[in-house]
């Protein structure tokens, strides 16, 4: 079952920037935050080097809880592959409200229907398989200089959202260092060689690291709620603690255990381009699922990225699970790997 959001999407932005990079922006009725993907592979030839902006006017109105709600369950960093993506794709419309044409269609008397093309846009990340399809006579193309003015916006809102989250890890760090420091945070008491005998052979305070850490969680999420934090802010805040805890202290996962029972053939096995990209689409299909990415260079071709991806990155990369399910994301990249690339860094 697909995620479909042609009910959603307010407003979006389309972009096939160089070979096998599809990126873009969207925007979702009921959502608190600009949808971002960013994919593996390309579109259908129509599209290829194209960009495109543009509103749905008539899905901008007033959200409902079932709006937000589906927002919310939409992972704002889309990394994963493409599928197809045209404007070359006919769709039957209607004009009049969905709602209206079951109900006319129940009584016998459904409107009339006319086939057009429509912008159709298919992924597979780590909301699985993903669709936005869009008759065009519902789609408003932006002009270059509103695609301007859009994008001033976007720097401007995004450097101010930069500075909040700044503000608000001051705040934090600022709050942590002002707790009232007591003389046995500066000289802990000596531990009581009789006592802590009896912990070891008891087995008191023993607690898992894994339960400890969870215990923690749930008490700091605890304060914040009662502090009024909101709950979008709870979650970034814990999301982040998080990750600073996997990099500190975490194991990675090998990616091959993410692909599971996929089996792929070895890259000297592997004939063409477009071998190469179909067995490379469906491992990052997986890997999507995990919140894991794989971006391919301008100078590589589709055989060496997946020679690079089998070879290199599978063999020697790995991935925290307990980001599984966050917004947190893993993303891997030929330019790694890639001399024309590394010699350009170097430059």
């Amino acid at each position: 079952m697909a995620f479909r959001l042609n009910d959603l999407v307010t407003a979006g932005f389309f972009m096939n920037s160089h070979r096998y990079s599809t990126h873009g922006r969207l925007l979702l009725r009921g959502g608190e935050t600009v949808i971002s993907f960013e994919l593996t592979g390309d579109p259908s030839p129509d599209l290829l080097g194209r960009k495109l902006e543009f509103e749905v006017p008539e899905n901008d109105r007033e959200p409902s809880d079932e709006d937000r709600r589906l927002a919310a369950q939409f992972r704002p960093m889309q990394i994963g592959p493409t599928g197809e993506m045209t404007t070359a794709r006919k769709a039957r419309v209607f004009d009049c409200s969905t709602e209206e044409f079951l109900h006319r269609s129940k009584l016998g008397e459904p409107p009339p229907t006319r086939l057009e093309n429509c912008l159709y846009l298919e992924w597979f990340s780590q909301n699985g398989r993903v669709v936005l399809e869009l008759p065009m006579s519902k789609i408003r193309l932006l002009t270059e200089e509103e695609i301007a003015a859009r994008e001033q916006a976007e720097k401007e809102r995004f450097a101010a959202e930069m500075r909040e989250m700044d503000e608000r890890l001051r705040d934090r760090s600022e709050s942590d260092e002002t707790e009232e420091i007591t003389a046995d945070d500066i000289f802990p008491p000596s531990p009581d060689p009789i006592s802590e005998k009896v912990d070891q052979e008891e087995g008191y305070g023993l607690v898992p690291d894994e339960l400890e850490s969870e215990l923690e969680r749930q008490s700091r999420r605890t304060d914040r709620e009662i502090a009024g934090e909101s709950e979008e802010s709870i979650k970034f805040i814990e999301e982040t603690e998080l990750m600073d805890e996997m990099l500190e202290k975490g194991t990675r996962t090998p990616l091959q255990e993410f692909l599971g029972d996929l089996k792929l053939p070895s890259p000297a096995a592997v004939a063409s381009d477009e071998e190469a990209d179909r067995f490379l689409k469906l491992a990052l299909t997986k890997l999507a699922l995990a919140g894991v990415a794989f971006h391919v260079c301008e100078h590589c071709s589709i055989r060496e990225a997946y020679r690079i991806f089998i070879d290199d990155v599978c063999k020697s990369e790995g991935h925290f699970r307990p980001l599984v399910g966050t917004g947190w994301t893993q993303n891997f990249c030929t330019s790694d790997y890639c001399k024309q690339c590394m010699g350009e860094d170097a430059d």
